[in-house]
């Protein structure tokens, strides 16, 4: 196996990178659920770009209300403590 130097110090500081975005992130979502865990934020993130580009597919765009409806759904699926 083949292993240089670069990527694996590109890998270690968007590890780092991504702990210091998610520990920034999570006071944020803890007032309304005080279980909300980086899986939970992961889901919300995710849940996210779905939605965004399911939405970029429909001819027309539904209501405001009815996509933040749909984006509370979404975000559901893939969240480990229930809000």
């Amino acid at each position: 196996m083949n292993v240089n130097q670069t990527p694996i110090y590109n890998a270690a500081n968007l590890a780092m990178f991504m702990v210091n975005v998610s520990h920034l992130l999570l006071p944020l979502f803890r007032p309304t659920g005080p279980n909300f865990s980086v899986n939970n934020l992961k889901a919300h993130f995710r849940g996210r770009k779905y939605l965004t580009e399911t939405l970029k597919l429909l001819l027309q765009l539904p209501k405001p209300i009815v996509i933040d409806q749909i984006f509370a759904n979404i975000v559901r699926i893939g969240s480990i403590n229930r809000l």
